[in-house]
């Protein structure tokens, strides 16, 4: 798949239009649009990549081999014994915590990593809470790219390496907004080339969209704990993305979104109507139940999230952290017969997603009928970390 522009790639001698911006063309700053081979079949679709690299032809990459991830993360795993606890027809659990960094933003690193690779950049900065930090440090090491990441000090314990070849994650005293204003420094500094545009965050979910649609056509929902957004909205234009190439893909389906009841602004925005969330609002990531949920700036994804709730009915509720821990001896039973990786002690992000589910059960928002993919997000032990 390419990312075209309808008014310079078809001129004689041009190459890549796209660039480290929200997809506008790098040559006349028109808006790029995906150009998709009509590829009617699963078979015609993958390649032998593993990981993320199994759904090059889908993803704007040019070379399938630097996408390559941890093949059992986008391999969804059946739960009865999960699917009995919430009276339903299927759970399937999408592991991400097998992805080599133990998170879903090791989606969107190896796709940033193949990108600025393509686009000729050597060194790059970002700031984050942690785990986008560590992915971001691993892939972009692994092409021979350096990353500077800035993380809180408050969760700074979500990167125990902190220096992987010439990529480094530095804890700044302070919370988001401090590490912030330290990578926009650094990238005045050094020239580094600082990573934040929103439509390639989205794009880095894309893969696990392409992995339900492949594998979980008869999904009617997909649960996923999220803190601004861009996990559901990546997912959702995976799915639409398979469609439009052909690809038997998901039919009607909604979402269940959860957020730790002391990071709810997002939803908390949308069911007030406002246009707008105040960042002082946000809590500081020593005080908050799971810090890696403490967006930087949810207000950039607001409105997209506000029209994938309106063209999906998703749902978005906040989990008490009572029921949260309450909840997480029965999800670690059930991974561990699954073989697949969680900890409770080193994010709680896929152990809010099942209390939330759990919650949503107990109030009636779930359906005997209905088949859920739950994306285990991030939990996995320090100890399998590189």
């Amino acid at each position: 798949m390419k990312l075209i522009c309808k008014k310079c790639s078809e001129m004689p001698g041009v190459g890549i239009v796209d660039g480290p911006n929200e997809w506008l063309c790098t040559r006349c700053g028109e808006a790029l649009t995906p150009s998709l081979d009509d590829l009617r079949s699963w078979a015609d679709a993958v390649s032998d990549t593993p990981g993320v690299g199994r759904y090059a032809a889908l993803l704007p990459v040019s070379e399938p081999d630097n996408l390559r991830s941890n093949e059992k993360a986008l391999l969804p795993v059946e739960s009865p014994r999960l699917a009995e606890a919430l009276g339903v027809a299927s759970v399937r659990l999408l592991p991400q915590t097998w992805n080599d960094t133990g998170t879903f933003k090791d989606n969107e690193g190896v796709l940033l990593a193949a990108k600025c690779l393509e686009w000729g950049v050597s060194s790059v900065c970002m700031h984050s809470s942690g785990n986008t930090a560590r992915s971001y440090q691993y892939y972009m090491d692994r092409l021979g790219i350096t990353c500077t990441a800035f993380v809180p000090e408050a969760s700074a314990y979500k990167c125990p390496t902190r220096l992987m070849g010439k990529s480094r994650v530095v804890p700044v005293p302070g919370n988001m907004a401090d590490a912030a204003d330290a990578a926009i420094a650094y990238s005045k500094e050094h020239g580094a080339l600082r990573l934040t545009p929103s439509q390639w965050k989205i794009e880095g979910k894309a893969p696990l969209g392409l992995a339900i649609a492949e594998r979980c056509a008869d999904a009617t929902i997909v649960a996923v704990t999220i803190a601004s957004g861009y996990g559901p909205l990546g997912i959702e234009r995976g799915i639409r993305r398979a469609r439009a190439a052909g690809l038997p893909a998901v039919g009607e389906h909604t979402y269940h979104l959860f957020q730790a009841s002391d990071a709810g602004l997002l939803g908390a925005a949308l069911r007030d109507g406002r246009n707008e969330i105040d960042l002082g609002d946000m809590v500081p990531p020593e005080k908050a139940f799971e810090p890696t949920l403490q967006s930087t700036n949810p207000n950039r994804t607001l409105p997209l999230v506000r029209q994938l709730v309106a063209e999906t009915g998703a749902r978005i509720d906040s989990a008490d952290p009572s029921r949260v821990e309450a909840e997480a001896p029965l999800l670690i039973d059930a991974c561990a017969e699954l073989d697949i990786p969680v900890d409770y002690e080193t994010e709680k992000s896929a152990f809010i997603c099942w209390g939330g589910l759990r919650q949503a059960a107990g109030s009636g928002h779930l359906a005997p009928s209905d088949r859920i993919v739950m994306v285990v997000s991030g939990s996995t032990p320090h100890s399998r970390l590189p």
